[in-house]
């Protein structure tokens, strides 16, 4: 009897610290509210991402580019992406698809049915549709939502490959906002100095729920 206890006081403190540190592992909701709330996270190149990470994106999502990437030290990525390689349209202010990383590179999933949490940046609006971008050949492309319009944008640019001008998109818009009483509102934008601002204001306010 004695022995077994010798033998439980030397392995004890091994399976409390074990204990310890599995509890003390975040999931991987808890990890990605972590690297949005911090406020230590710095602007990085597309170089400066692991190669699971990379890899993983472009397995995902073969026809999109890293538009931004920031690092939450000891923590893990943020990364948003764009339509383009080497324009970036009005709307994908509306995209949704941020992706998170560990910092060794490994993607973080979001729990089903994991409401997500305000960013520090939008969207707290929407567009109206059908919107419309004059291109560089004066041509008007016009679509009834996001992907319409980007995936007319992208064959144009394939027909005419050597052009890199930015598309201009068409003024007056109207957007759709929430206001406080959450019913659903329409502000018309009549230039693109207005949508400008109406994005900046949209930025997260840390006392607003």
């Amino acid at each position: 009897m004695k022995k077994y206890l010798i033998l439980f006081a030397l392995i004890s403190p091994f399976f409390f610290i074990s204990c310890d540190v599995d509890g003390s592992e975040m999931s991987d909701d808890e990890l990605i509210e972590a690297i949005i709330d911090s406020e230590n996270k710095i602007l990085i190149s597309n170089s400066d991402l692991p190669s699971p990470a990379i890899s993983s994106i472009n397995f995902e999502m073969p026809n999109d580019f890293i538009d931004e990437a920031s690092l939450a030290p000891e923590l893990g990525y943020e990364i948003e992406m764009k339509s383009f390689d080497f324009i970036k349209l009005e709307l994908d202010y509306e995209r949704e698809d941020e992706l998170y990383f560990t910092t060794e590179g490994r993607k973080l999933n979001r729990s089903k049915g994991k409401k997500k949490k305000w960013k520090r940046k939008g969207p707290c609006f929407k567009f109206e549709y059908p919107l419309s971008y004059v291109m560089p050949d004066n041509s008007t492309i016009t679509g009834n939502d996001r992907k319409e319009v980007c995936i007319a944008i992208k064959k144009w640019y394939e027909i005419n490959i050597n052009i890199r001008v930015k598309p201009q998109l068409i003024f007056p818009l109207t957007i759709l906002m929430l206001d406080d009483d959450k019913n659903v509102v329409k502000k018309e934008l009549q230039s693109h100095a207005e949508l400008r601002s109406a994005m900046d204001s949209c930025k997260y306010d840390k006392n607003k729920d």
